[in-house]
């Protein structure tokens, strides 16, 4: 994709944008391994982050170096993030897809349905309280309980000291906590 692209630019925008894929590839690859921890997507990643490079191929050609490469790697974060995001819904609707047998919901005894009906709820009801959670906050509890990323590699991820990614959960917790309790209490009223 970003081969074709790169021949329909003029010949000024093609030699910027060539020159910046010889001189970030090696960022890009080792950026957004160090992120989705898999060699399968790899390329295709890399292609897609110099294809929303060559879309801003205007705005960037006026920065400065470390502002270039700021926004690059900014760039690299958010389309493996978002590729992440897309394989977690992709494995959600897999799993229940897969293993959701209608005949084991109907010869479930009363109690039991009920247990599943209540985890249900609060699943949905913490699932709500972090959707209103910063987008920060949201991609710390997103690294360290869907990923299970450990605190080192979160840290590495998002650019932050190790020991400070602790405190930053606890935080991203209790406001998910704080969220979910004023939610049930306001529907409780």
């Amino acid at each position: 994709m970003f081969a074709t692209l790169v021949t329909q630019l003029d010949d000024d925008d093609r030699a910027f944008m060539l020159n910046l894929y010889k001189n970030y590839y090696n960022l890009a690859r080792k950026n957004i391994f160090n992120i989705t921890h898999s060699k399968d997507d790899l390329e295709d990643l890399i292609d897609d982050v110099f294809v929303k490079l060559i879309e801003k191929v205007s705005l960037i050609r006026n920065f400065e170096c470390c502002k270039l490469t700021t926004y690059i790697v900014c760039t690299i974060r958010s389309v493996s993030i978002n590729h992440l995001k897309h394989q977690a819904v992709e494995m959600k609707h897999l799993y229940y897809s897969e293993n959701t047998d209608i005949v084991d919901d109907c010869t479930e005894s009363g109690s039991e349905f009920d247990d599943r009906l209540i985890h249900q709820e609060d699943i949905s009801s913490l699932r709500h309280a972090v959707s209103l959670l910063p987008q920060s906050q949201k991609d710390l509890l997103y690294f360290k309980y869907l990923l299970e990323m450990s605190d080192p590699e979160i840290a590495e991820t998002i650019g932050i000291s190790p020991d400070s990614v602790r405190q930053y959960l606890t935080r991203a917790r209790r406001n998910a906590k704080r969220l979910m309790e004023k939610e049930m209490s306001s529907s409780a009223e």
